[in-house]
Formats: structure tokens, sequence, C-alpha cells
């Protein structure tokens, strides 16, 4: 039940970000997540409410590949659940230094929408 909970808060969170991020400052193309990703959420524009590692899987046991800083801006391109029903969102960087990079960051840390225009 949590597990469906949280998959439809994650589709929920999905639909606002388009609808609130409208067109945006750059435009994307569906890309296939990895195996990993285990919703059928809609990508979404997001960015970051604190300082989150950006991870090489979807958990806290997998390596950080960077740390984002609050605010920057995320393409999440899909969603995925642990074991532990915790969400988490893979996709790319799109501000800051780190930008291009690709990675999983935690729900838990994202919010809809564009901070840097």
């Amino acid at each position: 039940m949590i597990r469906r909970l949280l998959s439809a808060a994650a589709a929920t969170v999905a639909v606002l970000a388009t609808l609130a991020a409208g067109p945006g400052p750059q435009a994307h193309t569906a890309v296939a997540g990895p195996k990993a990703c285990n919703t059928d959420g809609a990508p979404a524009q997001l960015h970051t409410t604190a300082s989150v590692h950006l991870r090489a899987g979807r958990g806290t046991g997998h390596r950080s590949l960077a740390v984002l800083a609050r605010n920057t801006d995320f393409y999440a391109e899909c969603w995925g659940a642990t074991a532990a029903d915790v969400w988490w969102a893979y996709g790319v960087v799109e501000s800051g230094p780190r930008n291009g990079r690709r990675g999983w960051v935690a729900g838990a840390h994202l919010a809809t929408g564009y901070k840097h225009p």
C-alpha cells in the first residue's frame, strides 16, 4: 500500500511539475531510464530543496557522484523506489557546476519547477 501511495505521489509531482514549468528554457526528449526505474511517473522538471548527493544508484548505499547545492535544477526522467519504499528520481542536473551530470537524487529533497531560467 505504501508503495502505491508513493507511486501515486511521484506521478502527481510529475504532473504538477509539467503544468507548473510550462515550456522551459531547455527542450527535453524522453529517454529511457535505467532498469532500476520502477514507476510509470512522467518526466518532471524539479529542483533540490537542500544540499543532496547525486548518486550512482537509488539509495544511500550507492556512491556519491557529486553534491548538488540547494536550488539546483534537476530534470527527472524516471522514478524508482527502494525495497523500503523510499522514492528516488533519476535524471540530469541542469544548473550549477554539475550541469549535465546524470544520477539519482532522493525524492525527499526535490520540489517541482525550475529555479534558474
